[in-house]
């Protein structure tokens, strides 16, 4: 008696002969858009505290900044108005999206109880933006000393004019004003920091694009 064996053939199989290629493609592709969604094409905002080895210690602020970046980058402080808080301005300002494509790091200090205490005697809030200049560029990013500027706005930008070298030595090496002043406070430093405006009573991406444009040309003396 005879026995036959019979093979069926796998249709799998022949698909994937004529499919290799393809599929291949499909699953790089799919590996690279999910590397891209996960990275988020750049920077992530983050709430951090000051750390208790800074004299603003305890204090909050929101950080937008490369963690690695290859060469030293510009960094941005910028400022809220009084009643608002730092996560509106990150939102509202898109900022942090001008900073992915233009390869800067930000950060928005928080004032406390949402007020800045610009004519505060003991220069706390003075000291406070001189400490997150000081904090992001030891712990959050690689920072170039000679790239910072600060921007603000309304009572912010009372802030930024009134404290950019109120004490020691400049840290920036511009101040940005957003926004219009019946009397607009004189800087303590006069022409030895540049100051650039937007006139804007709404804080949009442009006016970010604008302030980065005109801020990034100056750096600061050595």
């Amino acid at each position: 008696m005879w026995f036959g064996v019979i093979v069926a053939s796998n249709p799998l199989a022949g698909w994937w002969g004529k499919n290799k290629r393809t599929a291949y493609i499909v699953l790089a592709v799919i590996v690279v858009l999910f590397v891209f969604v996960n990275r988020g094409g750049g920077a992530k905002t983050k709430r951090v505290e000051m750390p208790k080895d800074y004299g603003s210690a305890g204090r909050e602020l929101l950080v937008h900044a490369p963690a690695h970046p290859k060469k030293p980058i510009p960094l941005v402080l910028i400022l809220h108005d009084d009643n608002l808080d730092a996560k509106t301005l990150d939102h509202d300002s898109g900022a942090g999206s001008v900073a992915n494509s233009r390869d800067f790091a930000v950060a928005y200090p928080e004032a406390v109880g949402g007020t800045w205490r610009i004519d505060s005697p003991d220069g706390a809030d003075a000291q406070y933006l001189r400490d997150v200049v000081a904090y992001v560029s030891a712990k959050k990013s690689k920072i170039d000393p000679n790239r910072v500027y600060v921007w603000g706005v309304g009572e912010g930008a009372r802030l930024a004019l009134t404290t950019v070298c109120a004490t020691g030595k400049p840290v920036f090496a511009a101040v940005g004003v957003v926004g219009q002043f019946a009397q607009e406070p004189q800087s303590p430093c006069g022409d030895r920091v540049p100051k650039v405006r937007a006139a804007d009573i709404e804080w949009k991406k442009k006016v970010s694009e604008a302030l980065w444009e005109a801020s990034s040309k100056n750096h600061r003396a050595a």
